[in-house]
């Protein structure tokens, strides 16, 4: 197994793996990426050069605290391609995910919450990053998709059920937060770097309907929006293990321990991992902040058809994966 420093971000070794295995960047038998830290510089990097002259170092540092803090999780292409002088132009929409369980403070405790502001300014981040990687690749496209995995960790770290109200709520409170975020990214590059007009007319009539801030309202009718589409939730499975095994997307907390093969270029590796939000409480008291015995095998279907109803409405694009 790679050695695993402490001062590494990464606290699951399926995760490790996961990075070795899928993100790493080699040429040939050289390594160019030694630690996950180089990752996140190379993709960085490889994205703010869109920026101009003055700005890059702002931008690439904003982008490498949201990586390293797992809050913000690029699209699998840019994260193998970018910063290696190959990045991939986009023959559909790129993508980045927003990790919930990373947003929650004092996890565990009667305290827990989520920080709102954190989620709106990360998402509004996500929807900068893939323009400048569209700019990048020379792909600029009117369509984005900035989703979420870890919704279920989070739930968990706050001591909600999955298969309650009061966890929907908070998973709705969070979509509406995440799309805020986006159409505030969208709304400021439109007003940088030029607006489309493709879907303005039903984003604006959405954001009527589901409250939006009056000023960003106007902001958008003024600027006009530089993406028409903004927010998926799709399986980002990688993404999910790479994140020291959140749930993927909107799915329920995993079954206790799991068994995880990954082909590594040193042959299979076979891991166990009880998944984010147990490495995260650890020794605590789960008893009283955790529905334990809630997991995929024991929740009714209907709970993750419930949890995507409640996220839905901020979703440009149906939940179907």
């Amino acid at each position: 197994m790679l050695s695993n420093t402490a001062t590494s971000p990464f606290i699951d070794p399926l995760a490790v793996e996961a990075w070795d295995a899928w993100f790493r960047w080699r040429e040939g038998p050289m390594l160019q990426d030694v630690s996950i830290d180089d990752t996140w510089q190379r993709v960085a990097a490889g994205c703010a050069e869109a920026e101009i002259a003055g700005e890059v170092h702002r931008w690439k540092t904003r982008f490498i605290d949201a990586f390293a803090t797992w809050r913000l999780l690029p699209d699998e292409r840019l994260l193998t391609t970018a910063g290696t002088g190959q990045m991939e132009r986009y023959a559909d929409a790129p993508g980045a995910c927003l990790n919930a369980a990373a947003f929650v403070l004092a996890a565990g405790s009667d305290h827990a919450h989520i920080e709102h502001d954190a989620v709106v300014s990360c998402a509004q981040l996500a929807v900068r990053l893939l323009d400048d990687a569209g700019q990048m690749a020379q792909s600029v496209t009117p369509y984005l998709r900035v989703g979420i995995v870890g919704m279920a960790d989070a739930l968990l770290l706050l001591g909600l059920s999955y298969d309650s109200t009061h966890g929907r709520e908070k998973a709705a409170e969070f979509a509406a937060a995440l799309w805020e975020g986006c159409v505030r990214g969208s709304v400021q590059l439109a007003q940088e770097r030029g607006a489309v007009r493709a879907g303005r007319r039903e984003i604006m009539a959405r954001g009527t309907r589901l409250n939006l801030a009056p000023e960003l309202m106007k902001d958008a009718a003024r600027h006009g929006l530089r993406h028409a589409r903004l927010t998926a939730v799709n399986s980002q499975r990688r993404l999910a293990v790479l994140a020291n095994k959140v749930a993927d997307a909107l799915d329920p907390p995993q079954d206790g321990v799991c068994t995880h093969q990954i082909q590594t270029p040193s042959g299979v590796r076979v891991l166990q991992s009880p998944g984010y939000a147990a490495n995260v409480l650890g020794s605590k008291d789960r008893t009283s902040h955790v529905v334990a015995d809630e997991t995929a095998s024991t929740l009714p279907w209907q709970a993750q058809l419930e949890m995507r109803a409640a996220v839905q409405p901020w979703m440009d694009e149906p939940i179907i994966y």
